[in-house]
């Protein structure tokens, strides 16, 4: 027993007191070595390691090995401010209210993750993000049909299913890499380009929308161009993040992804305004009768292009 006993493997968070002992899965390790059972490293595990708090003040929350990056979760507060006026909103469409309340839901999120930079915090983060990606995706597909003459429940079932579909790839291929081992950083840029592609989606559709109803010089065309500014300047805030070994010099000085969180909740509020006008337009080429007689079979793109780009027989 006495032997059975000395023999057994031995789980430490510091093997130095021990000299060299053994993880759970066997291997030998040391204390320049730290076993892989050992708190540190389960710790470790639980945490999605990027730059999100590079600038920012990081506080240690007790023995668990997460960490509260202080400006980072305040400035999440920004998100509830772009979202709560829409839900307030009477006169907004369904629609416009419902991407509003979920963008009160991505305020949560994020305050939820970087409380804690844990990775249950990373998805909780990006659900609701996924969500108001998905409405915008859903309203312009939307567009494009009615500007086609396509409408009903087929029409409506087929942009329901393309969202759906779509949200769930943006939050599902994330999880699988990290399932895999994928360093953070990547699973953060991969995101950034699904949630970004869903996003681009809507503003380009609404761009051309806008400009073939007459639009852009009204309200909608300033929100328009306020939501894109605002998204480039934030992305220039958040390129450390998903870009490893940029966090040095002048940028360990400012909270950059907090300045971020402002500028992209200034995109997040001029978008639900689109949204809303976006639904307006889609409602009224709907109730024009002969919308199809007067589209025929180009799509919007192609009038676009022939109207604007192709050089007609008058300027030869």
């Amino acid at each position: 027993l006495a032997q059975a006993w000395l023999a057994r493997p031995v789980i430490r968070g510091d093997c130095g007191n021990a000299g060299r002992c053994r993880d759970m899965a066997g291997a030998t390790c040391s204390a320049s070595m730290p076993c892989a059972g050992t708190a540190a490293a389960v710790a470790a595990e639980r945490r999605f390691i990027n730059d999100d708090a590079c600038g920012d003040w990081v506080m240690p929350i007790g023995e668990t090995g997460l960490e509260f990056q202080v400006v980072n979760a305040l400035s999440a507060a920004c998100f509830l401010a772009a979202g709560a006026p829409l839900v307030w909103r009477t006169d907004a469409a369904p629609i416009a209210r419902a991407y509003g309340l979920m963008m009160c839901g991505v305020a949560v999120g994020s305050f939820s993750f970087h409380a804690t930079t844990s990775l249950s915090g990373f998805m909780i983060d990006i659900a609701p993000m996924a969500t108001t990606a998905a409405l915008m995706l859903y309203r312009a597909m939307h567009a494009l049909q009615a500007d086609a003459g396509k409408s009903g429940p087929e029409a409506e079932s087929a942009r329901f299913f393309v969202a759906i579909v779509t949200a769930c790839v943006a939050v599902y291929v994330p999880w699988i890499m990290m399932a895999f081992g994928v360093s953070h950083s990547m699973v953060w840029g991969v995101w950034a380009f699904l949630f970004g592609a869903m996003g681009a989606v809507f503003g380009v559709v609404a761009l051309m929308v806008f400009f073939s109803e007459g639009l852009l010089n009204d309200r909608a065309g300033f929100d328009l161009l306020v939501a894109i500014a605002s998204i480039l300047l934030g992305l220039g805030c958040s390129v450390h993040s998903f870009v490893p070994g940029l966090c040095e010099g002048w940028r360990t000085a400012l909270p950059l992804h907090a300045i971020w969180h402002v500028f992209s909740s200034i995109c997040a509020n001029r978008c639900g305004h689109v949204l809303n006008t976006l639904t307006q337009v889609c409602e009224r080429l709907e109730e024009q009768v002969d919308v199809t007689k007067k589209h025929k079979c180009s799509s919007l793109l192609v009038r676009l292009f022939k109207r604007d780009l192709l050089p007609s027989q008058f300027s030869m």
